[in-house]
C-alpha cells in the first residue's frame, strides 16, 4: 500500500525561477506555458525584448547542495533513505522526496508520519491499526497523470509554422473497495470469505505529430507598429501518429479464507490489457487561442487538443487473471486485429496581467493539464534596483498556498528569492521551500 500510496493527485507546479516562486506560481513571461498552451502567443513579441522580463534564469541549488551534504553520493548503497534492508528506512521519506526534489532549500521539511503499527490476530481475527500513518490511505480514488508536449520543433514564415510535436499523455487511477479501506482507515478486522481489492484503471500513449500553425495579430491599438496593443489570435492542426499504446483495467487483491487463518488467502488478479500490435494510431486535433494587450492590460485563453481522437486499427485485448491452484500467472486473448479509439485530454490557460506606471505587476493564471485546475495569483512591486513580490494559489489538491519574496537587480544581473509553502507529501503539514536564482536581463 505505501508504493501504491504516492501515486495520488499531490504534484503541484514546479519552477526552477525564485521570481516566480515568490509570486505563488504567476509567471509574467509571454514564453514557457503561456506559449505552450496559447498559441496566440507565438505572434506576440516577448518581454525580455524590452529589458523587464530576464532573458535567461539561473536557478542556485542550495537545497541540492544540502542534500549531497548529508547523502553522499559514493555512500548511496549504504545509506537509510535509498536503503530498504536498513531498519530506519522509510518508504514515505524516500515518496516525499520524490515530490519535492531536493533543488532548493527547505526552510520546513514535512515530517514524514511514523509510529508504532499494532497488529491483533486470532484465528478468526486480523487487525492492522496504521496509527498516524493512517493519512496515507486514501478516501477516494488515487492517481496520478498527465499531457506532455516533450518535442516542439520546425520553421515560420508570415505567421505560419509548420513542424512536428512530441506528445505523451498518462494516466493512472486506483480505487480502494469499502472493505479493503476499512481495515487499513479505521483498523476493521479482516473478515473470513471476503474478498478485498484495489480497483485499477491506466492508460499511457505516446507519439508524434506534425503540425501546422498560424499565429498573428486581427488589430493594432492606437500605439501603432512599435506597440505590443491589439487583438492576436492563434491557432494549429496536428495530425497526430500514435506510437505506441496501452490501457489495463481490473481488480486485485486477495480473498480470505474460512477461518481467516485456518487457509491461505487466495490471491486475486483479473485485469483486462489493451496493446497496440504496432504503430500508428492516427487522428486530427487542433489547439486555438486568443490574446487581447491594451497598454498595461493583457489577458488570453488559450486551449489544446480539440477533438484529439486516436484511432489504433490493430490492438488486442488480452485477460491476464490469477490462478490460485497452481500460484500462476495465465493470459487469454479476448480480441486481437481489433480498432481501438483513445482521446487525449483538452487542456487550457487562462491568464490576465496588469502592468501599473508604478512598478506594479498583478497577474494571474488558472492552468489545466489534464489533471485538476491550477490556479495563481500573484504581484511584483518594484522600487529602483529593489524588487518585492507575493502570491497565493490553489493547487491539484485544492489546498491553499502562499508565496512571497524578493529580488535586487544590478545593471543586467539579478539575485531573487523566493518561499513557497507546499503540501506535495503525505503529511496535512505544509511544507516551506526557498528557492534562489540568478537573472540576466
Amino acid at each position: 500500500m505505501l508504493l501504491l500510496a504516492p501515486a495520488r493527485p499531490a504534484r503541484a507546479q514546479f519552477s526552477l525561477d525564485a521570481r516566480r516562486i515568490g509570486m505563488g506560481g504567476v509567471s509574467l513571461s509571454r514564453g514557457g506555458d503561456l506559449r505552450r498552451f496559447n498559441p496566440a502567443y507565438r505572434a506576440v513579441k516577448d518581454r525580455a525584448a524590452d529589458g523587464s522580463a530576464p532573458r535567461l534564469t539561473i536557478p542556485i541549488p542550495l537545497g541540492l547542495i544540502d542534500f549531497l551534504k548529508e547523502h553522499p553520493l559514493n555512500q548511496l548503497d549504504e545509506d537509510p533513505l535509498f536503503d530498504p534492508k536498513s531498519p530506519l528506512f522509510n518508504p514515505v521519506e524516500l515518496m516525499n522526496l520524490i515530490f519535492n526534489p531536493p533543488i532548493f532549500y527547505e526552510v520546513r521539511k514535512v515530517p514524514a508520519p511514523t509510529n508504532d503499527v499494532e497488529v491483533t490476530i486470532g484465528k478468526n481475527a486480523f487487525v492492522v491499526d496504521l496509527g498516524a500513518t493512517q493519512v496515507l490511505i486514501p478516501e477516494q480514488e488515487f492517481g496520478l497523470g498527465s499531457t506532455s508536449r516533450l518535442l516542439d520543433m520546425g520553421f515560420g514564415f508570415a505567421g505560419f509554422n509548420i513542424g512536428v510535436m512530441g506528445f505523451l499523455q498518462y494516466e493512472v487511477g486506483f480505487t480502494l473497495d469499502d472493505a479493503l479501506r476499512d481495515v487499513l482507515k479505521n483498523a476493521d478486522s479482516v473478515r473470513a470469505n471476503t474478498s478485498y481489492r484495489i480497483l485499477g484503471d491506466g492508460l499511457v500513449q505516446a507519439g508524434l505529430a506534425p503540425t501546422i500553425s498560424f499565429a498573428g495579430r486581427l488589430t493594432r491599438g492606437p500605439g501603432g507598429e512599435e506597440s505590443d496593443d491589439g487583438i492576436y489570435l492563434g491557432a494549429a492542426l496536428h495530425y497526430y501518429m500514435g506510437a505506441t499504446y496501452a490501457r489495463g483495467v481490473g481488480p486485485g487483491g486477495f480473498t480470505t479464507g474460512d477461518p481467516v487463518f485456518g487457509t491461505t488467502p487466495i490471491g486475486l488478479l483479473d485485469d483486462t490489457l489493451y496493446t497496440s500490435n504496432g504503430p500508428f494510431g492516427t487522428g486530427v486535433g487542433g489547439d486555438v487561442g486568443v490574446a487581447w494587450i491594451s497598454g498595461p492590460f493583457e489577458v488570453g485563453v488559450g486551449v489544446n487538443d480539440i477533438g484529439a481522437e486516436l484511432t489504433w486499427s490493430d490492438t488486442k485485448a488480452q485477460r491476464i487473471y490469477y490462478h490460485p491452484l497452481t500460484d500462476s500467472l495465465y493470459s487469454t486473448v479476448l480480441v486481437d486485429h481489433v480498432e481501438t479509439t483513445t482521446k487525449l485530454p483538452i487542456t487550457y490557460i487562462a491568464n490576465a496581467a496588469l502592468r501599473m506606471g508604478t512598478g506594479t505587476t498583478v497577474g494571474g493564471e488558472v492552468v489545466n493539464s489534464g489533471r485538476g485546475t491550477v490556479i495563481h495569483v500573484g504581484v511584483e512591486q518594484r522600487a529602483t534596483v529593489f524588487a518585492v513580490r507575493g502570491g497565493i494559489a490553489r493547487d491539484q489538491r485544492k489546498k491553499m498556498q502562499f508565496g512571497w519574496g524578493g529580488g535586487v537587480r544590478l545593471g543586467s544581473v539579478g539575485l531573487d528569492v523566493g518561499f513557497w509553502t507546499h503540501s506535495n507529501s503525505f503529511a496535512d503539514k505544509r511544507g516551506i521551500t526557498m528557492a534562489t536564482s540568478i537573472s540576466i536581463y
